[in-house]
């Protein structure tokens, strides 16, 4: 049996512990581990998109918008845009697909303590 810190810290590090779980499939091929885990990886990849897009999305891109003036000076001007939108869904998903993901994890090493 593990150290409650140490089963926090795998707990909480869900998201990479969570790969190394896959190497323990062929162990239980017929258990309920494999219909456990199952969800515990969708959720994994949907968090690890998730974060990826709003790190893309959250940085915004700066457009040069550039013209002319009727006495011939350049004028340049940065634009910086956002998907304000798509960066807002992501604060909210992100998170909750990391809770359920835990969730998910803990209640399946209570089930199946190594």
């Amino acid at each position: 049996m593990r150290a409650a810190p140490l089963r926090f810290l795998n707990a909480a590090a869900w998201p990479l512990t969570i790969w190394t779980s896959l190497s323990h499939l062929e162990e239980h091929p017929a258990d309920d581990y494999v219909e456990r885990t199952s969800p515990i990886v969708a959720t994994a990849i949907a968090f690890w998109l998730c974060l990826i897009a709003l790190l893309v999305f959250a940085n915004p891109v700066a457009t040069a918008v550039g013209g002319m003036i009727d006495d011939g000076a350049e004028v340049l001007a940065l634009v910086r845009r956002t998907p304000r939108a798509v960066v807002d869904v992501l604060m909210l998903m992100t998170p909750v697909m990391y809770v359920i993901g835990l969730w998910l994890f803990t209640a399946r090493e209570e089930a199946f303590p190594r």
